[in-house]
């Protein structure tokens, strides 16, 4: 019988990176919401939104964020949307439980995928 390999799923996507950056915003917040604002609201700079963009792209195998896209990236939202446009193009993938499971436990942090 062939191995399982468990995603998220597509419908996870907003959850997956609403962890992601929750985790690592400097500003700390139980909740992150789509409006929430990188920068303004969570308090993300330069090497934050380095190591974000690093998350996202080893998570949902997406390939590098041109300097173009990740200058329309100010909200949680705009980010979610960005994802979710690639993997709906198949340029990226939905991210792997075991994968996003690992990245958290990084960061002392238990990945429940429903809530």
């Amino acid at each position: 019988m062939p191995e399982a390999h468990s995603t998220t799923g597509a419908d996870l996507v907003a959850p997956v990176i609403h962890e992601i950056v929750r985790i690592l915003a400097p500003a700390p917040t139980e909740v992150v919401m789509a409006d929430h604002r990188l920068i303004h609201d969570l308090g993300f700079h330069s090497l934050t939104l380095t190591e974000l963009a690093f998350a996202l792209e080893d998570l949902f195998d997406l390939d590098s964020v041109t300097p173009e896209q990740a200058m329309l990236l100010t909200s949680v939202g705009d980010v979610v949307g960005l994802i979710e446009s690639a993997v709906a193009r198949s340029e990226a993938r939905p991210a792997n439980d075991a994968d996003v499971t690992e990245y958290c436990a990084r960061y002392g942090v238990t990945w429940d995928p429903r809530g």
